[in-house]
């Protein structure tokens, strides 16, 4: 047996790692199995204690009796409850968490935007985890409902609008983004359908073709963005923003358009492997993910983020079977493949609401405010807008999106209820100002 001893690793979890040592053998040959080990690694990373049983597989028979969900279980429960997870990483072995989840705060206020960087957390030194966005690539976001995926999607996004990055949103629940409806640096609507959601990558892939136009008119051969924009700017040209490219729910997006072989799916890996370099980066998100959906797409990702989620299959497909351990009460926590355990940057949605630049309200949206002031009493609901031919997807967005501008505020005594508060009544009586002066004017000049 083969451990790394350093000063790092105390002499308990040795003592700890030697008795599993000793004892994963003889719980493999109990159930039949022989138990070729190569070694046994001790190692301390990112603040955690981990004991790697790796096979030596050349003298592995019948593989797949190793690595069954029942024998894992069987491993942990032998183990007195310690987990048990596989890795295929440098080979298969197990990889066995000896010491708790690294102590980390349960709530990291948004510090402020680094122009040129992408702030993600803390990891357990207290260290700001960032990566430039020249370097960030695309992200693979797994997370179940609660555990802080959507939350860390607006903390993205929010710092990709600072930096004059352009957006294109798949959102199929209209839960994540709605006050980002109408941003200017949105490339196209919001998409909240299936079919939208292949328009988003269609329109992506195109820009990859205007870019790869703009490359090749460029001297010096670019290979980057970087490289693009110092041509840009010396020959008085603007600087190409770069694209941030988010597909929440990827998974059911993957099984509605037919699979892993579809169009669709296909689409993407190929707008994948060309957008990085264009600086056209994409964000990977779903609540679930499996082996097949990450294997279209495992190539071209440069980091895992997973937060809770719902079993461990899952948080294997994504390269971090670590997050199974992240408790319920631990919104924000996300087990990463590439900066250990992080508590991702809390940012209110209020923060991207305010700073959405939408000056006025859309014809649609001035007659909706209209007929609640006149026939509702200023009241606005789901069901009442549903009751005025709005379909209920629409109405839940504009609901959402208006009470986060601080348009609509909940009545207390009435559940889902909301009121138009004076901020809006102030923007209505702006409206009514600026028609009036327009049709004075245009009196005056006949």
């Amino acid at each position: 047996m083969m451990f790394e001893t350093n000063n790092f690793i105390s002499r308990r979890y040795q003592l700890q790692a030697e008795i599993i040592a000793r004892r994963l053998p003889q719980v493999l040959q109990q159930r039949g199995l022989e138990a070729p080990f190569a070694e046994f690694l001790l190692t301390s990373t990112q603040g955690m204690v981990l004991l790697f049983a790796i096979l030596d597989l050349p003298r592995v028979r019948r593989l797949e009796a190793y690595t069954t969900p029942e024998l894992l279980h069987h491993l942990s429960t032998d183990l007195q409850g310690l987990p048990v997870f596989l890795s295929n990483s440098n080979g298969l072995r197990y990889a066995i968490p000896l010491s708790p989840l690294p102590r980390l705060p349960k709530l990291a206020p948004f510090p402020g935007v680094s122009r040129g960087w992408v702030l993600l957390g803390i990891n357990h030194a207290g260290e700001t985890v960032s990566a430039p966005w020249s370097k960030l690539g695309h992200l693979l976001v797994a997370g179940k409902t609660g555990s802080g995926k959507s939350v860390f999607l607006r903390l993205l996004v929010h710092q990709a609008l600072v930096e004059g990055a352009q957006l294109l949103l798949v959102d199929l629940d209209g839960a994540t983004f709605p006050m980002l409806a109408e941003h200017p640096a949105l490339l196209a609507p919001i998409a909240n359908t299936p079919q939208s959601a292949q328009e988003v990558v269609e329109l992506a892939l195109g820009e990859c073709d205007h870019r790869a136009t703009l490359y090749m008119q460029a001297d010096g051969y670019p290979e980057s963005l970087e490289e693009l924009n110092a041509y840009r700017t010396r020959h008085a040209s603007d600087p190409l923003p770069r694209l941030l490219v988010v597909l929440d729910e990827f998974s059911a997006l993957v099984i509605s358009s037919g699979g892993v072989k579809s169009s669709f799916a296909n689409q993407v890996a190929e707008l994948g492997w060309r957008g990085r370099k264009f600086g056209i980066h994409l964000v990977f998100a779903a609540q679930d993910f499996t082996k097949q959906v990450v294997g279209r797409v495992r190539d071209q990702i440069s980091a895992a983020i997973c937060f809770q989620v719902r079993s461990p299959e899952a948080a294997r497909a994504v390269g971090c079977p670590e997050a199974v351990r992240i408790p319920e009460s631990r919104p924000g926590l996300a087990c990463t493949d590439r900066w250990g355990l992080v508590q991702t940057f809390y940012l209110d949605k209020r923060s991207i609401a305010q700073s959405s630049p939408k000056a006025a309200l859309s014809q649609q949206e001035l007659l909706l405010a209209y007929r609640s002031l006149e026939e509702a009493g200023g009241r606005m609901s789901i069901p009442l807008l549903v009751s005025w031919g709005m379909p209920e997807r629409g109405a839940r967005s504009l609901v959402e999106s208006w009470e986060l501008r601080g348009w609509l505020r909940q009545d207390p005594t009435r559940q889902n209820a909301r009121y138009i508060t004076s901020k809006l009544l102030n923007i209505l009586s702006n409206c009514q100002s600026g028609q009036s002066g327009s049709n004075s004017s245009n009196r005056e000049d006949t």
